[in-house]
C-alpha cells in the first residue's frame, strides 16, 4: 500500500462522511483524478454500503454542480474541447437530448463524465432529464467500482462470485435501460 494512499485513507476515516463525499465532488471538476481510487478509499474507510453511498452522493453532486456551473457560465473553451473530442458523435447525440445515450455513457466508469456533463449543460438539457439520466446511471457505475474496491483480491480467489456479480450488474443495467427507455418515451409524449 502506498504511503500517500494510506495517509489519504487515514484522513478520510478521521474526517468522516464529508471527506468521503467531497473526494468524488472534486473528481467531477478535475477529471484527471482517479475516481476508482476515491471509491476504494471510501469503501475501505466506511465499509461497502456507506463507502458506496458517499461515493455516489459525491459523484452525483459534483456532476450536477458542474452541469449547473457550465450552464450558467457557458464557455467557448469548453465548446472547443467538445468539438475536438474523439467522442464528438456521441456528444452530438447528447445535444439532441438523447437521454438513453446519456444514461449509458454515465454507466461506464471510464467515460469522461466531465465532458458529458458539460455537453449536457451546453445543450441546454432539461435539468429534470439530466438528473433522471445521471442518478440511476451513476448508481450502476459506482456500484461496480465499489464492488471492485471491496473485492479486488476476490476476482482471482473466487472467480465464480465475480462472474455472478458481473452478470448481476449487466442485469441491473438491462433493467435500468428498459425503465429508462420507458421514461424517455413517456417524456417525449408530453
Amino acid at each position: 500500500m502506498d504511503i500517500s494512499f494510506y495517509n489519504l485513507l487515514q484522513y478520510v476515516e478521521n474526517a468522516g462522511p464529508v471527506a468521503g463525499i467531497l473526494l468524488p465532488v472534486i473528481e467531477s471538476f478535475c477529471p484527471i483524478l482517479p475516481l476508482i481510487a476515491f471509491v476504494i478509499i471510501n469503501v475501505s474507510a466506511f465499509g461497502f454500503f456507506f463507502g458506496y453511498l458517499y461515493s455516489w452522493i459525491g459523484n452525483c453532486l459534483g456532476s450536477f454542480l458542474l452541469f449547473l456551473l457550465i450552464r450558467r457560465v457557458g464557455g467557448e473553451k469548453f465548446k472547443e474541447k467538445i468539438q475536438k473530442s474523439k467522442h464528438k458523435k456521441i456528444l452530438e447525440k447528447i445535444k439532441k437530448n438523447n437521454l438513453t445515450v446519456l444514461f449509458f455513457l454515465y454507466c461506464f466508469p471510464f467515460t469522461p463524465s466531465f465532458l458529458i456533463s458539460g455537453a449536457s449543460a451546453l445543450a441546454n438539457m432539461n435539468t429534470k432529464h439530466f438528473l433522471a439520466a445521471l442518478l440511476p446511471s451513476k448508481f450502476i457505475m459506482l456500484l461496480s467500482l465499489a464492488f471492485i474496491g471491496e473485492n479486488v483480491n476476490s476476482f482471482f480467489e473466487k472467480p465464480v462470485e465475480s462472474v455472478i456479480y458481473i452478470l448481476f450488474i449487466l442485469l441491473i443495467n438491462f433493467i435500468g435501460s428498459k425503465l429508462f427507455k420507458k421514461y424517455e418515451s413517456r417524456e417525449r409524449e408530453k
